[in-house]
């Protein structure tokens, strides 16, 4: 545990009655820092969370508590680690989106943009799909809808059997075209493993944090990369999807030459 993580008994105080449990508070302080410490703090002055409870996943980027607010609404709570290993190539995310090209160079910087950028563009891709809602962010920490049932997200795309596979590829092309159209954006990361299947049916996308505006350096081939594992995926479901045709459809003949991408 990061010795300064409490610099006052006040401080500590306020975890005690934040978390849910004394193992939830422990595995706070085994990941995190005082900076992120007093921003959680933050967030419950600024009434956005009451409660915190366990973490429900974790990687190397960040971990995920579930959370309440002061009106009992379950929510997660996203925390970037200060810590992250791989800012550097956060920080190359960032440079090319001319949203956040003015980063600066520090650590906890390009952290804490990478935070707000994940907060703005689910706030886009709320407009026209299936998302989280972006509830708040403070520095490192990101709080979004819960999506699941008590104290369990819903499931993983990658781990159900889809009744439709055609119609729910479909969707999710046209969902990849409408953010891309009409909000500018690409997801970046979008698989299997970043959606969720609700108890009805639907698909929900989740982890917008790599996702850039359509004038990124790279926001083409991630447009590519995004349409092969969705149609990749749904192929092996049963269905009868052609990524390269879905591509030339969307983009156009200058918008490719002008990025130099082969279509």
């Amino acid at each position: 545990m990061p010795e300064d993580i409490y610099r006052h008994d006040r401080e500590k105080e306020k975890a005690r009655r934040m978390f849910d449990t004394s193992e939830a508070r422990k595995a706070f302080e085994n990941v995190l820092d005082h900076d992120t410490l007093m921003s959680l703090i933050k967030l419950e002055e600024r009434e956005v969370l009451e409660k915190m409870y366990g973490t429900v996943e974790s990687g190397k980027e960040s971990v995920v508590f579930l959370a309440d607010t002061p009106e009992e609404e379950r929510v997660l709570v996203k925390i970037y680690m200060n810590q992250a290993g791989g800012f550097r190539d956060m920080e190359n995310y960032l440079r090319g989106d001319k949203r956040f090209r003015n980063v600066k160079s520090n650590r906890r910087s390009i952290i804490n943009e990478w935070c707000k950028k994940e907060y703005k563009n689910l706030k886009k891709a709320k407009k026209v799909l299936k998302c989280p809602e972006a509830i708040a962010f403070q520095k490192n920490i990101l709080v979004m809808e819960f999506l699941g049932r008590d104290f369990s997200p819903f499931p993983k795309l990658k781990d159900v059997e889809i009744e439709n596979p055609d119609q729910a590829l479909e969707k999710n092309l046209n969902e990849i075209r409408e953010l891309w159209e009409e909000e500018q954006l690409v997801h970046g990361d979008l698989s299997e493993y970043n959606m969720l299947v609700t108890d009805q049916g639907e698909l929900v996308w989740i982890d917008f944090s790599q996702g850039v505006h359509k004038t990124h350096p790279e926001a083409l081939n991630l447009l590519k990369r995004d349409v092969e594992n969705v149609v990749n995926f749904f192929n092996k479901q049963g269905a009868d999807g052609d990524a390269k045709k879905f591509l030339k459809s969307v983009i156009s003949g200058e918008e490719a030459a002008e990025a130099g991408f082969n279509l």
